[in-house]
């Protein structure tokens, strides 16, 4: 029974096999030679085509995992020989000395007057020669001084015991913003950015030396991206955040008593007596837009009295509100090229508030 049952099976049996064949053959089922052949052709093609896309996909993986790794070792070199040059030009820059005087309070006078000094668009490294300016490093170090003496000059005539320092951005000129900017820097992005540096310590030092209270900050502007272009640009890959690290740093190591007030890299706000301030660079802000002090304040969940920035290279002032303001500060650097293309001319000018019990005074200073 076993032999005929193995004699019926259709798997080992050639002679079913071929009546079946035949059976087929009968019924015009039965494949021809010829398209048998175009089907374990097109299978053997399918096979191929499967394998070489396979390895198609896996070269293009490959190829990009390569791309990554050699993009990361460029930004790796790149980031090295950055912190290399930042720390080279520290060591080329002679940094003031802090000294911390007692500054007594003057007993002839009742008035209690704080200050807020912003520093806007200094764009240090630009090279400007042209009828209406010329600005460099030379004048921009000019410029800042003659600022601090005016600033001296403002603490003195209204009993200003305490100054907050707000730097609206723009510290440097940088070198990739623009085609022209190529040719109108002197100075490479890290000298920039550790020579500016210098400049602001000292100013504020010479501040210090008149009150007995100064903070510092600072916030970063368009022309601070350490990426030309902002799209590319990570939130703290800025200048200012380079610069604030040095502040920082002097500070620490030379037993400074000016206090550092860590922000955000592109906005700031300071609390003084009843009044609240927020400070912008502006160019993400619009402060001729008549509801940008409205929008920080819902964007913040905080009622501010003013909002000020620079960026526009012009001192504007534009009332929103029951004594609620918009501000422009002007710049250190003046007219250039690219504002006299763009019709936007302004002298040089930077600016204060004079804050007290009573209420505030925003203040344009000319240079």
């Amino acid at each position: 029974m076993m032999e005929a049952e193995g004699y019926l099976n259709s798997d080992t049996n050639e002679n079913y096999r071929s009546l079946v064949k035949k059976y087929q053959k009968k019924l015009g089922k039965l494949p021809t030679v010829g398209s048998h052949a175009d089907m374990v052709a097109s299978s053997k093609l399918q096979a191929i085509k499967d394998e070489v896309g396979r390895l198609n996909s896996t070269k293009l993986s490959l190829q990009e995992q390569a791309r990554k790794t050699r993009k990361l070792i460029r930004e790796a070199n790149k980031d090295a020989l950055f912190i290399e040059e930042i720390a080279d030009a520290i060591r080329d820059v002679d940094f003031v000395k802090p000294e911390n005087p007692a500054v007594l309070p003057d007993l002839q006078s009742d008035e209690d007057n704080a200050m807020i000094v912003c520093l806007s668009d200094i764009h240090y490294g630009a090279h400007v020669d042209i009828p209406e300016n010329y600005y460099d490093t030379k004048v921009a170090e000019f410029l800042l001084n003659k600022y601090a003496d005016k600033i001296i000059a403002e603490i003195k005539k209204e009993h200003v015991t305490s100054v907050e320092v707000v730097n609206l951005g723009d510290i440097i000129e940088h070198a990739y913003m623009r085609n022209q900017n190529l040719y109108d820097s002197e100075e490479t992005l890290s000298e920039q950015i550790v020579n500016v540096t210098r400049l602001i310590i000292k100013f504020i030092q010479r501040i210090r030396d008149k009150v007995e209270l100064i903070t510092y900050r600072g916030i970063a502007g368009n022309h601070d991206r350490l990426q030309g272009d902002k799209r590319s640009n990570l939130n703290a890959d800025h200048a200012v955040n380079v610069s604030n690290y040095i502040i920082k740093l002097w500070i620490e190591l030379a037993g400074s008593d000016i206090r550092f007030v860590d922000s955000d890299s592109y906005f700031t706000d300071v609390d003084l007596r009843s009044y609240h301030f927020a400070f912008v660079h502006g160019d993400r802000n619009n402060l001729a837009k008549k509801t940008t002090l409205a929008e920080l304040g819902e964007l913040h969940d905080k009622h501010y009295d003013a909002v000020i920035g620079g960026h526009v290279h012009h001192n504007q002032l534009l009332e929103v509100g029951n004594n609620r303001y918009q501000v422009t500060f002007g710049s250190i650097k003046g007219i250039d090229d690219y504002s006299v293309q763009l019709g936007a001319k302004a002298s040089r000018s930077q600016g204060f508030i004079l804050v007290n019990e009573n209420g505030f005074d925003i203040r344009r200073v000319v240079l």
